[in-house]
């Protein structure tokens, strides 16, 4: 379409979208139909948010069947000794951490088609290949391979959130990849439940079954993603011409979005003078010991409490459902109120969780304290990267940040398979322990960041007054991003 006829179909009065005056910033807004652009959304929601969440499902299927092969019998079969098993668990973190912000920022340039459908194809083979393992070198050597393609997944799909949807829709599709992360959980149990009692020849084992079915569902769905996933959100292939300009519309109204942004390494460096990254980074690994300490070493914990090794993966999945159902509502409600208080509050049940854990010998207050611990791992995990998202202006820097939150803070990984050791098992007293004061931590940087932020508006709010009164208004600069007077963080 030529620019002409586009500027035509954008006045046209029985359009979606309409110029009107009135804009915040002294020109034109473009007016776009509600009930139009919430159809238009649901075509993202349908094609990019529910294949990113179907390789979100099976990488955490991919990543966490470690823990649920770990208690079918791969320690014996393989020979593991002492914490080689920990250290199994570590190993996949120490090259996860490396290219998670390379990958966020090149999501743009490459192109989220290529990249994810590239490197999901490659932890799919990876995964499939620990089916035939035989000792810990080989074990040690595809979790490292594991890590390093596994990586560049949660940081693309952040970015591509920030980048498609406003602030006020990223919530619920944030809730909805985690949800696709809490059915794996879940999934993963039954799945290891019926392929763990396979008997094969010789020493192919249940838990053998366990890594190559699942790394199949990976790589069945790469050719879906690559041939459905759009590249440019604006050129998508199931957009109609009047939703074209409606995706025109939505980056217009809002110049702080950055769609149109050049690569620039100054964007990328900008992160380290901004406070708030690195108090974004504590409450990130704080929170990320508790996620991967839970999802790999649930079925263990509840094994401890007296089940069977069937009857300890079956009951992972009641929790992990729990889980779901909370996390969808609080993801809703965050979407609608402030967000930094609906993540601060379901850390008060992460701590509450722990304690219970750690206090009681009951086996039913134990079971219980788990579907208390879960309700704040899913809110705090999930939702923080999509409050960075709001709070951080044009393209580069946004994606920069958030790779080098997750570079940062999934080293919690590396710490999780030593403070989790095979010694300190069933009970995982001092892991749980250390999770509790982190989660303590993580509160303390939720109050900093809410505090500062409002701080931070009131500042520039009295900035714009000051110079309204002295006749003199300050320029609005979207291209500082953030740091543009008249952009108001959202807490």
């Amino acid at each position: 379409m030529s620019g002409s006829e586009k500027e035509a179909e954008l006045k046209s009065s029985d359009s979606a979208v309409n110029n009107v005056e009135g804009h915040s910033e002294g020109g034109a807004e473009v007016y776009i139909d509600p009930v139009k652009e919430n159809k238009m959304m649901r075509k993202f929601d349908f094609w990019c948010i529910g294949l990113m969440g179907l390789f979100y499902l099976t990488a955490n299927l991919d990543r966490s069947n470690l823990g649920n092969a770990n208690i079918a019998g791969m320690p014996k079969d393989i020979g593991l000794t002492g914490n080689q098993f920990g250290t199994a668990v570590t190993l996949l973190f120490a090259t996860y951490v490396t290219i998670e912000t390379p990958v966020a920022v090149l999501l743009k340039i490459i192109g989220p088609r290529y990249l994810l459908t590239g490197i999901a194809f490659s932890w799919g083979m990876v995964t499939l290949g620990m089916g035939f393992i035989q000792n810990w070198k080989a074990l040690y050597a595809c979790r490292l391979l594991l890590g390093f393609f596994e990586a560049g997944l949660i940081p693309c799909i952040d970015v591509y959130i920030g980048l498609v949807y406003k602030r006020s829709e990223r919530g619920k599709r944030s809730a909805i990849i985690f949800a696709f992360s809490a059915l794996s959980s879940a999934f993963g149990g039954l799945l290891a439940y019926g392929l763990t009692q396979i008997k094969g020849p010789g020493n192919f084992k249940g838990w053998r079954w366990l890594f190559i079915v699942e790394a199949l569902l990976t790589i069945l769905i790469v050719p879906l993603f690559f041939f459905f996933f759009p590249q440019e959100p604006r050129e998508a292939w199931f957009l109609t011409p009047e939703e074209k300009n409606m995706m025109d519309a939505r980056y217009a109204n809002d110049p702080h979005w950055g769609i149109d942004e050049k690569f620039k390494w100054s964007s990328v460096l900008s992160i380290f003078y901004d406070p708030k990254w690195y108090a974004f980074v504590v409450f990130q690994f704080s929170v990320d010991v508790s996620l991967y300490a839970f999802t790999t070493f649930l079925p263990a914990i509840i094994k401890g409490m007296g089940y069977t090794s069937v009857n300890a993966n079956l009951l992972t999945v009641p929790v992990y459902f729990w889980g779901l159902i909370w996390f969808l509502f609080v993801a809703y409600m965050s979407d609608r109120q402030t967000r930094g208080y609906w993540i601060g509050g379901p850390l008060i049940c992460l701590v509450i969780g722990y304690a219970i854990l750690i206090g009681t010998d009951s086996v039913g207050a134990r079971y219980f304290a788990c579907y208390i611990v879960v309700m704040g791992i899913y809110p705090t995990t999930g939702m923080s990267l999509m409050w960075l998202n709001d709070n951080v202006a044009q393209h580069f820097k946004r994606a920069a940040m958030i790779g080098a939150t997750l570079t940062c803070a999934n080293t919690a990984g590396v710490a999780v398979g030593q403070i989790f050791t095979t010694k300190s098992g069933p009970r995982y007293i001092k892991g749980l322990s250390i999770s509790l004061g982190l989660a303590v931590l993580a509160g303390i940087m939720v109050v900093c960041l809410v505090v500062g932020m409002k701080l931070a508006n009131k500042r520039r709010e009295a900035r714009i007054q000051a110079a309204l009164d002295a006749g003199t208004p300050l320029p609005d600069e979207p291209e500082k991003g953030d740091m543009n007077v008249y952009f108001r963080y959202t807490t």
